[in-house]
């Protein structure tokens, strides 16, 4: 079994291409679904965040996932009207890159902001889609469990994470620069979700003259109202409360703008003069690009708040081989794990290959034996080849990736085991 990725991200895709290749939980569902019954792949993780969509599959067949990995990028392009560029670096890679790609990731190095913390609960969210369409294989689950260890052991023994830096770190930083202070502001958070949650922990301890929150559902919305100490409204007073808040924050998982150009432009013909600042982190996009081109509206974007924290990486920056370490470490545990798994075979038809052998001698006896003690006689030898193995198994399991070639069958061959012989156990 081997692991192959195909990766849209931000180092090479900008916002306006990202967006359409985004997906929601429902749709990465239905995604991994078909694609265990178009392409029979059994094991495979989406991971689709605001900077990047990448697929991972588990597979024995080489031809199959790699052929499967390009159809799939085929079909994003044409049903989600696309085309990638002519010469971009390889976008599906082999199983060694493919097993550091995750890993990477989830630990933040390969995030837009280095060393953002939100990216481990995403893959996190990611393996409950690929248990939701059954694609959660063996391979596939440990691996996942090596990134979740990576990432954590990146946040908790290096520098990597350390300080305030976040795409909501730097919407109040913008808000900041252009109005000096938050105090003064009017500030309106659009959704409820993971995005929006971080905005609002940024934003404790700042004094600010009025908070509000608005989302389509109101359950999730009425929670952090309440933890937040904030007001609370629906979508349909859009209108009302561009015309009245300085800062607008959005990030709803909607498939198309639901702020336009056409409502931007009649909330500032009600105000009564100053800026307004929009801060858009939706993937897709929240609102309408050409709203940031009327008078006295500024408008960011993912890719214009990671511009603008770059500065402010350094000390990250400078735990990056740390990290790396790390990477390299938790890489090599999944080699080992992975490589242990062709032993299993082997050890099954030996363990078999002596029961069998046990047994039939046990079986020898059973005439002079009564059925009780026949049974107890046949407990104490499987329990005696039990205690045999295990040991030694677990060892061959810990050097498997310093096997020589031909190892198990000369290992079959010196105790004359028939590893057909796993199929005439009694």
């Amino acid at each position: 079994m081997k692991v192959y990725s195909l990766t849209v991200c931000h180092k090479v895709f900008p916002i306006e291409l990202r967006e359409k290749i985004a997906f929601t939980d429902e749709e990465a569902t239905t995604f991994l679904k078909d694609l265990k019954a178009k392409h029979s792949i059994e094991e495979a993780l989406l991971v689709s965040t605001c900077n990047r969509t990448e697929l991972f599959i588990g597979t024995a067949d080489v031809h199959r996932g790699l052929t499967s990995l390009d159809e799939v990028l085929q079909i994003w392009e044409r049903e989600r009207n696309f085309t990638l560029p002519l010469c971009p670096p390889p976008n599906i890679v082999d199983h060694h890159h493919s097993v550091e790609r995750l890993l990477r990731v989830t630990a933040g190095l390969e995030s837009q902001i280095v060393g953002e913390s939100e990216i481990q609960g995403q893959v996190r969210n990611a393996m409950n889609l690929s248990a939701d369409a059954g694609v959660n294989g063996p391979v596939i689950l440990k691996l996942w469990e090596k990134a979740l260890r990576c990432g954590k052991r990146v946040r908790s023994e290096t520098s990597l994470g350390d300080g305030a830096l976040s795409v909501a770190y730097g919407a109040l930083e913008v808000a900041r620069k252009i109005f000096g202070e938050l105090s003064k502001l009017n500030v309106t958070i659009i959704g409820a979700g993971e995005v929006a949650e971080l905005v609002l922990q940024n934003l404790q301890g700042q004094q600010t003259k009025s908070l509000k929150i608005l989302n389509r559902s109101r359950e999730r919305a009425e929670h952090l109202a309440r933890e937040y100490d904030a007001q609370l409204g629906g979508l349909d007073e859009l209108p009302q409360v561009l015309a009245s808040s300085d800062l607008v924050v959005v990030s709803t998982g909607a498939s198309e703008p639901i702020i336009t150009n056409e409502m931007v432009r009649q909330a500032q013909s009600e105000r009564k003069g100053g800026a307004l600042l929009l801060v858009d982190l939706g993937l897709p996009r929240d609102v309408e690009q050409e709203a940031g081109s009327l008078a006295d509206v500024f408008l960011f974007n993912l890719d214009d708040l990671a511009r603008l924290v770059e500065g402010n990486l350094q000390k990250r920056r400078e735990a990056i081989p740390e990290a790396e370490q790390i990477v390299q470490h938790e890489a090599r545990q999944f080699a080992n794990w992975l490589e242990s798994r062709r032993l299993d075979p082997a050890i099954r038809s030996l363990r078999n290959a002596l029961e069998s052998a046990g047994l039939k001698e046990l079986q020898q006896m059973k005439e002079e034996l009564n059925p009780e003690e026949f049974e107890r006689m046949e407990k104490v030898v499987r329990k005696v080849i039990n205690r045999l193995l295990h040991k030694s198994t677990q060892e061959l399991k810990e050097s498997s990736g310093q096997l020589e070639k031909g190892f198990l069958s000369q290992l079959e061959s010196f105790f004359h085991i028939d590893p057909k012989s796993e199929e005439e156990t009694p």
